[in-house]
């Protein structure tokens, strides 16, 4: 039986004895081994202050490390964690990065870090984290350390996804700050949360970022790109100033600070860096993802994140020549030099991995080859910012094959294949029925062939999805694999995955991606477009009437036209409807979220109708709400 060491390599750390996987090629599984991992010895990690040592990138020229105490992330030795994603996790203890005097990046305190830079009678804050009270710990431990007392003057967000700005109102004063963005965040936060597919990002969001899932060996060990990811109150300012169209820029002096803002498209469509062209300093957000190899493709859900757009992002960032470098995830790169390289290593990693996958696909390779034909060089699998914590070679080229082909792999047995679960009772019959099944999946977790049994469980639950039996084994075998895992996504799927099927997931803790404070900040238009995505087709498919809302405060009418199950949005209607509903925005943001009663709303004269009354709540009746805990696994 053929082996191949899957050899680990964490920079910083002491050598140590701990879990490693070796993979059995032949039976394309993976087994437990004994592995030293050495310190890696490279003059791109250094950093010292007060005799301890904290690890940041490059040269030791004009930086300083203050720790502020603690570490959220699970950092213990553990036969349930890889040793390699445990020393990730120890490199995320809280403090503050200090460059050139008036540059931080308060660091480990949530799955983003943002920076902050001391103008002359202000603060400029980037990528507020993602939690008000995270993000008032950034502030009270920023102002502790430094004893600056600046009101905040302007603030950035660097692109939609809610780690980069739902923590704003954690910052005293932010309301009344400059807020900084790309003229298309709203409407990308828009159709993220309410207006798209935010209810299905939302759950989905809960199993990759693991927030249903403790902090503890058995659980969440990090947040990939930081120790945490875990929204607590969820926050947005709308933004007064915008980068306009699509590689603009604008150019600022803010407090004495100037400052090249500029949109590259990458990570996020709506992605913009800052560039302090007097200090060399570059904020490159999360067109460099952090300490990871970069996430092309998210298992949570997401548009096709195009590679051949991000690698040439990239290449912009490294037209600066910047001195210093700092991200929204991850520690600060000082030196040009180790700037330099971290950002030609990232780009070439990018290239290679989309470029390979065209090659491969040109001569016929499926989503199934291409994972397990691509991996990176040598010069890039051990390099620092390319390791395999959150984004991973191994889901991203599926999703280049998808973005690029599409779904349908070129065997046609695929165009209809039969229903996974009618497929399943027939693999069930063909072994000899249920209990055979069983003993199949159960002889392959036996074996520690923890994949295959999670496979062939799952053909056992789709015959009862009520049996505990298969339930559990399944359950079993996907914490084994959780337990092997580098991947923070991965391994978090695939725990509390186990939790959906053995009953012990908490939903309390999920993450909710259409809070009040969040849908506040949206127009009464994109309020009432985002209607369209709840429309029963069975309920209206006899259905044609429109229904027009007259916000009273803004003074504007936007109406909804249903049409044989289709929604149709008008935006500053002007035709004839059938029912005009007159009301406030906070009376309608509130009727959205379930806080305010249309009957009685109406009785008290908050709302007002115009019309065939009877046609509104016909209206509502036609609508649906999106599922309150949909199965992910269970299936």
């Amino acid at each position: 039986m053929k082996k191949t060491l899957v050899t680990l390599s964490v920079a910083g750390a002491l050598s140590f004895t701990g879990l490693a996987i070796a993979h059995d090629n032949e039976a394309n599984r993976f087994e437990n081994v004994e592995v030293t991992i050495p310190t890696l010895s490279h003059d791109y990690f250094l950093g010292k202050d007060s005799g301890a040592t904290h690890y940041w990138h490059g040269s030791e020229k004009n930086m300083q490390w203050s720790a502020t105490g603690g570490n959220d992330a699970f950092d213990a030795k553990s036969d349930k964690v890889h040793p390699e994603l445990t020393a990730h996790s120890k490199k995320m203890d809280k403090g503050i990065f200090t460059y050139k005097e008036n540059f931080y990046q308060v660091y480990g305190y949530g799955l983003t870090s943002p920076m902050i830079v001391d103008g002359d009678n202000g603060l400029l804050i980037f990528d507020p984290v993602e939690s008000v009270d995270k993000m008032k710990n950034v502030m009270d431990d920023f102002r502790k350390m430094t004893g600056n007392t600046k009101p905040v003057a302007a603030i950035m967000y660097s692109h939609w996804h809610p780690d980069h700005y739902a923590g704003v109102r954690g910052i005293e004063g932010a309301e009344n700050a400059k807020i900084i963005a790309h003229e298309t965040f709203m409407a990308n936060v828009v159709k993220g949360s309410m207006g798209g597919t935010g209810p299905a990002l939302g759950f989905r969001v809960d199993y990759s970022l693991g927030t249903l899932i403790n902090v503890e060996e058995g659980g969440r060990i990090n947040g990939g790109l930081g120790p945490d990811f875990e929204i607590r109150e969820h926050s947005l300012i709308a933004p007064n100033t915008l980068v306009e169209g699509k590689f603009g820029q604008l150019d600022l002096e803010i407090e004495g600070i100037k400052v090249e803002f500029k949109h590259v498209p990458s990570e996020a469509s709506d992605e913009i860096t800052a560039y302090f062209p007097e200090s060399g300093v570059l904020f490159g957000s999360e067109v460099i993802q952090g300490e990871s190899f970069p996430n092309l493709h998210t298992i949570r859900g997401t548009q096709y994140r195009d590679p051949s757009v991000w690698f040439p992002g990239v290449d912009i960032l490294r037209t600066y020549n910047a001195e210093a470098m700092m991200l929204s995830h991850g520690r600060p790169v000082v030196g040009s030099e180790y700037v330099a390289n971290t950002l030609t290593a990232y780009r070439d990693a990018i290239q290679f991995t989309y470029d390979q996958s065209i090659k491969l696909i040109n001569n016929g390779a499926t989503q199934e080859d291409l994972i397990r034909q691509i991996k990176l060089p040598k010069h890039l699998v051990n390099h620092p910012f390319l390791g395999d914590f959150y984004g991973s070679i191994r889901h991203a080229a599926k999703e280049i094959f998808v973005g690029e082909m599409g779904w349908f792999d070129g065997d046609p047995t695929t165009l209809n294949a039969t229903y996974s679960v009618e497929a399943s009772k027939r693999y069930v019959a063909m072994v000899g029925g249920k209990e055979q099944m069983m003993k199949f999946a159960m002889d392959a977790c036996d074996s520690s062939d923890y994949q295959w049994c999670a496979e062939l469980a799952t053909h056992a639950i789709r015959i009862d999805l009520e049996d505990m039996e298969p339930r559990l084994l399944k359950a079993k075998a996907l914490r084994e694999l959780g337990y092997r895992e580098t991947n923070n996504n991965w391994r978090n799927w695939y725990l509390t995955s186990a939790q959906e099927l053995d009953g012990t997931i908490d939903y309390s803790k999920k993450i909710n991606l259409q809070a009040p404070d969040l849908m506040a900040e949206f127009k009464p238009d994109q309020l009432v477009n985002a209607l369209r995505f709840g429309l029963n087709a069975d309920r209206s498919q006899d259905k044609h009437f429109t229904v027009a809302f007259e916000f009273t405060d803004t003074d504007e009418t936007h109406a909804v036209e249903i049409r044989r199950s289709v929604a149709q949005f008008h935006k500053d209607f002007e035709g004839e409807a059938k029912a005009t509903v007159k009301l406030t925005k906070t009376v309608f943001l509130g009727m959205l979220v379930g806080k305010v009663d249309f009957t009685k709303a109406v009785k008290e004269g908050y709302i007002k109708l115009d019309g065939d009354a009877k046609a509104v709540p016909e209206f509502f009746g036609l609508f649906d709400k999106p599922s309150e805990n949909p199965k992910v696994t269970l299936r």
